[in-house]
């Protein structure tokens, strides 16, 4: 499928059990990017119970904003419970991005459920990953638009 790109991913684990996992996908057919966070379950990541967050094109922009310097954060609120027609168990969905205080960027991907119960799933990106990151999504904003 041409719309379907490889993914961008970013593995944090570590020896506490409490490390954490990200994947970037572009669907440009959906206009597109979307987060995948998992937590860490023993050595592997649990995909099972992952929290998935469609990113629009100003989405992207506000993430670029941080990764480009020009702002300190970026904060990501979906609440699809309020569509008309809304089937699902999630409240709502954050992701949260923040410049890093020497170096880096710490990125936070929260889940609120039904039940009113939160899960939450949180990662260091290094500078090395947040460039190549930002040179994605750049390129994703670009292909959305058929530009």
């Amino acid at each position: 499928m041409a719309d379907v790109l490889p993914r961008f991913n970013v593995y944090k684990p570590n020896r506490e059990g409490k490390g954490a996992a990200v994947q970037f996908d572009l669907n440009a057919g959906k206009q597109a990017v979307f987060l995948e966070a998992a937590a860490q379950e023993g050595e592997g990541f649990n995909w099972r119970d992952k929290i998935v967050v469609k990113l629009s094109d100003v989405d992207l922009g506000k993430v670029l904003a941080v990764l480009n310097g020009r702002s300190g954060q970026a904060k990501i609120f979906h609440d699809p419970s309020k569509r008309e027609g809304y089937v699902g168990g999630a409240l709502n969905t954050t992701v949260e991005l923040l410049k890093g205080s020497q170096y880096g960027f710490f990125l936070k991907v929260s889940q609120q459920s039904g039940d009113r119960s939160v899960k939450a799933v949180a990662l260091g990106l290094a500078e090395d990953e947040a460039q190549v990151l930002r040179v994605l999504l750049e390129k994703a904003v670009e292909r959305m638009y058929g530009w």
